[in-house]
């Protein structure tokens, strides 16, 4: 067997049940989903986004929730100030991006028959699409509720933004895969491979990984 396909082995097996369990369960109803309703490309293009900009706002807004609930009293307005200041300016960016992104995209795949040309509003957008595909966004925030912010580090450091952005990224890098395979007229091959790639715990399977190496270099050491 190559290398990196016994490592690659090794890490899974390094995995439990439990680290994965709920990506599972968010793959699988969502697969389910995917074929009682005949998914198309459409559906899943904006599935991905309207997943993108729901979880960004469900996370920021847990974490501000967090640092008010467990930040002392005398830092509460501080808190309270500096993150309606990251509120806003998040919502700004965040929310421009993906009005931008989802203007673009109805485009090429229109979200409703009503919604076409021009630059819809973020609200217009975002109620059609949640409104369509709310299990999506369900079966995502299921996948990713042990990553949530919560207990009193839930602000701490820079980072608190950053896992929006990184969904973000994976977003945007998907629906364009998927989106060339339907120009190509391959995407009824892909979709299943590509929720196996959005629902994968990764976070898991990067810590196992981490795991593995710094065993192996202790062993390596030790010899």
């Amino acid at each position: 067997m190559p290398p990196r396909m016994s490592k690659l082995l090794a890490i899974l097996r390094r995995m439990k049940p439990s680290d994965y369990a709920l990506d599972l369960l968010a793959f699988a109803g969502t697969v389910t989903l995917a074929l009682v309703f005949r998914w198309q490309a459409r559906d899943l293009i904006w599935s991905l986004w309207i997943s993108s900009l729901s979880f960004g706002f469900v996370w920021m807004f847990t974490a501000y929730i967090c640092a008010l609930v467990f930040v002392p009293g005398k830092a509460k307005l501080a808190v309270v100030a500096g993150g309606l200041f990251l509120m806003a300016f998040f919502t700004f960016h965040f929310g421009m991006f993906h009005m931008v992104h989802g203007a673009f995209l109805n485009e090429f795949f229109p979200l409703s028959p009503g919604i076409r040309g021009g630059m819809p509003s973020i609200l217009t957008l975002a109620g059609t699409a949640l409104a369509a595909y709310w299990p999506f966004v369900l079966m995502t925030l299921i996948s990713r509720a042990r990553d949530f912010p919560l207990g009193h580090k839930a602000m701490a450091g820079s980072s608190v933004m950053f896992q929006p952005y990184l969904n973000v990224i994976r977003m945007h890098i998907l629906i364009f895969v998927f989106a060339g395979l339907q120009f190509a007229h391959l995407a009824h091959f892909a979709l299943f491979p590509i929720l196996l790639f959005y629902f994968f715990p990764w976070r898991v399977f990067n810590r196992e990984r981490k795991g593995l190496a710094s065993e192996a270099a202790r062993a390596q050491s030790d010899r």
